[in-house]
């Protein structure tokens, strides 16, 4: 029996604007795609028909930028953004994990950002509630953590203890550490225990990220490393259970051996899992003053910060991944590290002629106007994140006492890469960001903060169309995972990934963050349903 969802809302990516009409599911694949009224499904031993009233029916939602495995830790641990003072996300932590038995106590997304008087946190205050249990607190860019002074004792970390290249160990006037480590070489003296938890946990922790990812209508993720950390072993062995039920496009980190990644694309190759690329960092963030920047930042006169590899190690990285069709997918938060980015593939084009090797650049924080072609020209794809511009207020926002007024004005941009020709990816950067495409979306088309202001939004000529956003949460990232012509857009003969919004998303932009998922179709089966 196929099933076949009505809907006077289908927006398919194809036809500009959304339409009356039914989908049938045939398998895993979409069968037909029908304008109008028919009276082909009135037989009901052959068809299943699901009334979806005006909800909204799109392509399902593609995440072009997650961390899976610290993601699915997010999901089944304690999130802590939403806490006033230092005391309150110590006290959140431990409520949360009083009860519990748990080895190491792990919490997501405090952002200093949020207290009142943005001070870095300290050991002390975790101490106060854990005074014997090792705790580690990712902040809200997953680029800095919060330890206390068990965790440092268990990883021998004292005053003695050199910074790491490319990290900082923040330390006291004494020279003892805080309890604050900042960017991922500093990051890696501590999880690296605390995140090995053994495969079978891995499994658990990943399958429960895939049914909260269901609810979102999530059917595809884009999953980049962190702190070298990929699993993609843990969702093969899922894959052969049968129960990978969610697409997953992987970049483990650049260093890597690269005979192994050689074999990693030869081995990853199925429509679930696949291996995309591999994924580097070039900087740090400009919130972090670790974004590596064209000019000094206006309140650090003389300071740019600096990249994290030179441009040779990177343009040659570049070329010899160009030249065997792999892509790289680089984090760069900075305009300069932006730039240092577009000369590498630039670099690797002219060595090596024009290729459909879709490099893509991740995050783009800040752009100089001298590099907006620059994407379309060497065929990069931009992967950005809309809901990462948020603070509670606009005029709280730390950036403009950062960056000059003019350079401001292509920090976090969108529509302007767009209009630039090149392609945009939507995703998250979760769990730096919830995972919720709906928010992404709304961000995307209204550029609010948290107070939903300013009303005309920030920046306002980098607004997306609703329909355009929600291209970029579809067809864009379909185009990043080289699965086009499968994925992205409800046509006649593609895979049936497919999700259905809880009301018609495009009655009204106002009402956009009141919009759920009511049901998840993966591969022509229906997992999530609250229709």
């Amino acid at each position: 029996m196929n099933l076949v969802l009505k809907s006077t809302s289908i927006y398919d990516g194809v036809s500009g604007a959304p339409f009356a009409g039914y989908i049938e599911i045939e398998d895993n694949r979409i069968k037909n795609v029908i304008k109008g009224e028919t009276d082909r499904y009135d037989d009901t031993s052959r068809y299943q028909v699901r009334d979806c009233g005006d909800r909204t029916i799109t392509a399902g939602l593609i995440d072009s930028h997650i961390h899976l495995f610290l993601g699915s830790l997010h999901n089944a641990t304690v999130d802590i953004y939403e806490t006033s003072t230092e005391d309150e996300a110590a006290r959140k932590l431990y409520d949360f994990y009083k009860d519990r038995d748990d080895e190491w106590i792990l919490g997501f997304r405090w952002s200093n950002y949020r207290w009142p008087d943005e001070k870095l946190p300290v050991k002390e205050t975790l101490d106060k509630y854990f005074p014997d249990r090792p705790v580690i607190a990712f902040n809200d860019e997953l680029h800095a953590v919060w330890v206390n002074s068990e965790t440092l004792r268990r990883c021998g970390i004292d005053k003695d203890t050199p910074d790491p290249v490319g990290g900082t160990i923040a330390r006291d006037e004494k020279g003892e550490p805080t309890g604050y480590l900042l960017e991922q070489p500093a990051m890696a003296l501590v999880t690296k225990d605390a995140l090995n938890v053994g495969p079978e946990k891995e499994e658990e922790l990943i399958e429960g990220f895939i049914r909260m990812a269901h609810t979102k209508g999530v059917t595809s993720v884009g999953a980049v490393h962190v702190l070298k950390i990929m699993k993609h072993e843990a969702c093969r062995r899922l894959e052969e259970k049968g129960k990978l039920k969610e697409r997953v496009f992987f970049a483990p980190h650049m260093e890597m051996d690269f005979d192994e990644a050689l074999k990693l694309k030869k081995e990853y190759t199925s429509d679930k899992l696949k291996f995309l690329g591999l994924k580097g960092f070039m900087d740090g963030t400009p919130l972090g003053y670790t974004g590596y920047m064209v000019e000094p930042y206006m309140d650090k006169p003389g300071f740019r910060s600096e990249p994290l590899v030179s441009q040779e190690w990177l343009d040659a990285k570049s070329k010899e991944c160009y030249k065997n069709d792999i892509p790289l997918r680089l984090h760069a938060c900075g305009d300069g590290a932006v730039r240092m980015a577009l000369d590498a593939y630039e670099a690797a084009r002219k060595e090596y002629g024009d290729k459909d090797v879709r490099n893509t650049i991740e995050h783009i924080e800040v752009l100089h106007p001298d590099d907006l072609d620059r994407f379309a020209e060497t065929n990069t794809i931009a992967s950005i994140q809309p809901c990462h511009i948020l603070m509670e207020t606009l005029e709280g926002h730390p950036i403009f006492s950062m960056l000059p007024p003019d350079r401001v004005k292509l920090a976090w941009p969108g529509k302007s890469l767009a209009r630039a020709g090149a392609v945009v990816a939507f995703g998250t950067d979760y769990p730096i960001v919830e995972l919720d495409p709906v928010d992404t979306i709304y961000r995307a088309v209204k550029r609010r903060m948290e107070d939903d202001l300013p009303e005309d939004g920030w920046n306002p000529q980098e607004k997306f169309t609703l329909a355009e956003a929600i291209d970029n949460c579809t067809k864009g990232p379909a185009y990043m995972m080289r699965m086009e012509d499968k994925l992205g857009t409800l046509e006649e003969g593609k895979l049936a990934d497919i999700n259905v919004f809880s009301k018609n998303i495009f009655e009204s932009e106002e009402d956009i963050p009141s919009v759920k998922t009511d049901m998840t179709v993966f591969d022509g089966e229906v997992v999530y349903d609250n229709l």
